[in-house]
């Protein structure tokens, strides 16, 4: 009798035990998956700055697609910008040091397309054609011209990007040594949403 009392214990608390794995198991699961998606697909940014004004404020938080890897003109962008890439007197890349943090960005062209800024009148080309930039918050200059990057205007080598912040007055952007043009390997990722403030949640243009 005692064998089967003994017996008959073990085999419930096996039971018990194999129960509580389902539920840890069942729990665990999701949990896994959301630690996997925020790890391969999908981060969180926030924002420091007014460089994206009036687009994106300082301290909205973004939702990044990390998977991205083909940047289209007018998406926003993380960009880590430790290096950047400037053009020598004949026109080949090389790279030196950038603001070694990460930046958030508008792509304005991609490789193969060119360039231009009337800085008199504020206006940015693309392939000769003036573009229309209702998300900017004010006109596209260089205080001290002298202290730009490049002489304007100037075809993207393939591979690269050409950034620009929507508060163009005070955004350290590719018009700059600092930050020049993006190497794709140094995008971190595409903006595709806005998850706060709650009462700006969705998507960002």
């Amino acid at each position: 009798m005692r064998e089967y009392i003994r017996f008959s214990r073990n085999k419930l608390l096996h039971r018990l035990v194999g129960e509580l794995l389902d539920v840890i198991g069942t729990a665990l699961t999701p949990i896994f998956c959301i630690v996997l998606l925020f790890t391969y697909v999908l981060r969180i940014a926030t924002v420091q700055g007014a460089s994206m004004e009036p687009t994106l404020q300082s301290e909205d938080k973004l939702l990044v697609n990390l998977l991205d890897s083909d940047p289209a003109c007018g998406d926003i962008l993380i960009i880590n910008a430790r290096r950047c890439a400037l053009l020598d007197d004949n026109g080949n890349v090389y790279t030196v040091d950038g603001l070694d943090k990460s930046i958030v960005k508008r792509v304005i062209a991609v490789g193969g397309q060119t360039v231009d800024i009337d800085f008199d009148k504020g206006v940015v080309y693309r392939n000769g054609a003036p573009l229309e930039e209702p998300y900017v918050n004010t006109l596209t200059q260089v205080p001290v011209p002298e202290k730009g990057a490049f002489t304007y205007p100037i075809t993207i080598p393939d591979g690269y990007l050409f950034v620009m912040g929507d508060n163009r007055q005070v955004s350290l952007d590719s018009r700059y040594p600092d930050v020049g043009l993006i190497p794709l390997a140094e995008v971190d990722g595409t903006v595709f949403a806005r998850v706060y403030p709650l009462g700006k949640l969705g998507g960002v243009d």
